[in-house]
């Protein structure tokens, strides 16, 4: 991490609950006593219209909010919906985390939505003090990126209508000057790949916001990931597959984020309205997702890996060749994984049982040239899960 310590990152907490903001300055004023990492700058609003004046305030005095926390009812004021859509007119550039105890239906499908999504997550009350420590220090720092690259960019394209200019007044300078703008559009690039890779960052710091809520599957993502990588290999896909396929399976359960710890972590079976709410992660995932631009489409493939191959998965039902392939390698990947660990209403089915689930299934739930690669790492390649 870069060092940020000269400066603190201004953080907005609006709720109309004294408690809740007393705990706002208790979680972000512990953390300005560690050294390394960030420092924050706390403002606290009790209602929307005055966070909406706070933002307006930071603009001429020059010093903008990185992230703003909203409760979504705040009587007897505007609500939350008001105040996001009124504090991103204001600054497009601030992450909001709206923080409620359920879901707004209108708020999260409005067409108007759709223009900040990006800039807009879901913490679902009562929340961890390491949940908002988490949000304040990912998206503060996914905020400092994007700001230095596009300082980046500008400075790039002042220089490179400069030296274009220079190019009109002196043809002796023209090959030394292409090859200036080269190196600068190299440069370009490498800003941008900068910012993928901050973005990256950004969602696997909050994904592991899940692993903290359910410490039963602490390192499952991971370990889906290796697994998924090597059958990606193993099929002598890409190289660029590859990595997609590591990075969605290392975020694949990334809408765990949206459900309540205490069915994360139930050590009895759940019942049936608990289990369809655990399958709406697939959809929290997407929404998450959707609004990074990632080089490949890592919404959709999160979203589609609890499809099956006859159709009886979910969120979609997809049948066969509908549901992508990287989709359907993570698939494989989960259910062996899951059935090899310890979780809190079983203990360990065991990788033997794993494979004969996924043998068993060939054709009809999981895809047979993906089970066939799995297969040949346990049994020819000793492929094992690190410890």
């Amino acid at each position: 991490m870069k060092d940020l310590s000269h400066k603190p990152f201004r953080i907005l907490a609006v709720d109309d609950e004294t408690t809740v903001r007393d705990l706002y300055r208790g979680i972000l004023k512990q953390n300005n006593q560690s050294a390394a990492l960030p420092r924050f700058e706390l403002t606290c609003c009790s209602q929307g219209d005055e966070a909406v004046e706070a933002v307006r305030r930071s603009f001429q005095e020059k010093a903008p909010y990185a992230v703003a926390f909203l409760d979504l009812n705040m009587p007897p004021g505007p609500d939350g919906e008001w105040t996001a859509e009124e504090i991103h007119n204001l600054d497009p550039r601030i992450n909001t985390v709206v923080v409620t105890g359920y879901r707004n239906q209108n708020f999260t499908t409005s067409d108007h939505q759709a223009r900040f999504s990006d800039k807009l997550l879901y913490l679902q009350k009562p929340f961890y003090p390491r949940e908002i420590l988490q949000f304040a220090t990912a998206l503060s720092i996914k905020w400092h990126a994007e700001n230095q690259l596009l300082t980046m960019q500008a400075d790039l394209e002042n220089q490179v209508e400069q030296r274009t200019a220079e190019l009109v007044d002196s043809n002796r300078l023209l090959k030394i000057e292409i090859e200036n703008r080269k190196h600068m559009q190299q440069e370009l690039q490498q800003s941008f790949e900068s910012l993928k890779k901050a973005m990256h960052s950004t969602i696997e710091a909050i994904s592991k916001t899940v692993e903290k809520r359910d410490p039963y599957t602490s390192g499952h993502q991971q370990r889906v990931a290796i697994l998924a990588k090597n059958i990606a290999v193993e099929l002598e896909l890409t190289q660029s597959q590859v990595e997609c396929i590591y990075v969605a399976a290392g975020i694949h359960d990334i809408g765990k984020i949206s459900l309540p710890a205490e069915i994360l972590v139930k050590p009895i079976p759940l019942s049936d309205i608990e289990i369809k709410l655990i399958q709406t992660h697939t959809q929290a995932a997407y929404d998450i997702l959707k609004g990074i631009e990632f080089p490949w489409a890592i919404a959709d493939i999160v979203m589609q890996h609890h499809e099956r191959m006859d159709g009886s998965g979910y969120p979609l039902g997809l049948p066969g060749e509908d549901i992508v392939l990287e989709a359907r390698i993570i698939c494989v990947a989960d259910v062996v994984e899951t059935m090899a660990s310890h979780r809190p209403y079983r203990p360990s089915i065991g990788v033997d049982k794993a494979l004969e689930e996924i043998a068993n299934n060939r054709g009809i739930l999981y895809d047979p040239q993906v089970v066939d690669a799995c297969l040949r790492l346990f049994k020819e390649k000793d492929f094992s899960f690190p410890v």
